[in-house]
């Protein structure tokens, strides 16, 4: 089934042909969107960048905050737990994150599916804001798509991955991206590495579940699972 991006965007094109626009419809025609949550995460993260260029300061409110800067009875407070991955500080910081997205996500949108890295990019908003909270700086707060990216790079490694097995590219990436973020700890050069953390637990444990459920899906294609991240299907689907 087409991706619904790719089909309301050939039907912005269907528009255009209709008005006359056929070299431009025939061009865009040729344009496929192959990584429907990662375009979508990108759009929205350039699209704060440049309200904050004309508002000074949106991107600051949407940073997720210190634990003693975090108000229960606040909405905003627990918004800026999922908000603060689309807000990046600068051009440089926003520019590092989206490149380091294309070269990872769509690979693991393709083999883990759109729904499931959506998922998973929600669980990291959550988990690096409470990692921040836990172990970053009191007195600052927490934005970017670093823990998403790098749960991305961990899941994407884990493509070729099984229960009980470990992919050598999966240790070896771990284990260089692991040694620089140590290093940079101990520098305390002021990024949340924390969050850095977090998002490559996140993006481990979630592949190992997804390769689980389709290898109890290969065992008993007739009867319904629940995929990791609750939907229940028939087996037959998760193939």
């Amino acid at each position: 089934m087409e991706h619904a991006a790719h089909v309301w965007y050939h039907e912005r094109v269907d528009g255009l042909e209709a008005k006359g626009w056929t070299r431009t419809s025939v061009f865009m025609r040729r344009l496929v969107i192959d990584a429907q949550a990662v375009v979508i995460y990108m759009a929205v993260c350039v699209l704060i960048f440049v309200i904050d260029l004309f508002t000074q300061g949106t991107a600051e409110r949407l940073a997720s905050p210190p634990y003693r800067y975090f108000y229960a009875k606040s909405p905003r407070s627990w918004l800026c737990l999922v908000a603060h991955v689309v807000a990046h500080k600068d051009w440089a910081h926003l520019k590092t994150n989206m490149i380091n997205l294309l070269l990872v996500g769509p690979a693991a949108e393709r083999e883990f599916g759109t729904q499931q890295v959506a998922v998973v990019g929600v669980v990291v908003a959550v988990a690096s804001a409470l990692a921040h909270m836990a172990f970053g700086h009191s007195h600052s707060g927490q934005l970017g798509g670093s823990g998403v990216v790098s749960a991305l790079i961990l899941l994407n490694s884990l493509g070729a991955a099984s229960s009980g097995r470990v992919p050598l590219t999966f240790l070896l990436t771990a284990v260089f991206w692991l040694s620089d973020e140590v290093q940079s700890i101990l520098t305390r050069d002021g990024v949340s590495h924390a969050a850095h953390l977090a998002g490559a637990l996140v993006g481990t444990a979630a592949g190992y579940a997804i390769h689980a459920g389709r290898g109890r899906a290969k065992r008993d294609p007739n009867r319904r699972v629940s995929d990791p991240f609750g939907r229940t299907r028939s087996a037959k689907k998760l193939r």
